[in-house]
């Protein structure tokens, strides 16, 4: 299971690693972690709407500001730890609410048509993505 996986490798690391960024101009450990959160935060959100039927287009992120506004640095390492493995459990549980009929609709996420499973599988890529990137760079 992703999540398990996740925290298992991210709960080796230290405090203070926790905020090195692994060049100038990146973002921190602690950062990264907080941006998949949000992101996966507001992904889910995508998916609850579309499954509801919400008709209105849904707004864009911007990924740079999320982090900036958060101050991620300033949280300790094991609220993100706590804070992403919630938030996966939480959109694990909205997904098994999810029926059949709703998998195929679509709504508009930055003026583009978007299915609830585009979406998902967008959450696992996501994370996925940026493990990658912590087990190359950060680790």
């Amino acid at each position: 299971m992703q999540p398990t996986k996740t925290i298992t490798l991210l709960s080796s690391v230290s405090e203070e690693s926790s905020r090195k960024a692994y060049a100038p101009g990146k973002w921190t450990l602690k950062e990264v972690i907080g941006h998949m959160t949000d992101s996966e935060r507001v992904m889910s959100y995508r998916m609850l709407a579309i499954a509801r039927n919400e008709s209105a287009p849904l707004p864009a992120m911007d990924q740079d500001q999320y982090v900036s506004a958060a101050n991620f640095n300033k949280l300790s390492w094991e609220q993100l730890l706590a804070g992403i493995d919630t938030v996966r459990s939480n959109t694990l549980s909205l997904i098994s609410t999810i029926d059949d009929a709703a998998w195929v609709r679509n709504g508009t996420v930055m003026n583009s048509p978007v299915s609830i499973g585009t979406i998902a599988y967008g959450i696992a890529g996501h994370e996925l993505h940026h493990m990658n990137v912590i087990s190359d760079k950060y680790l």
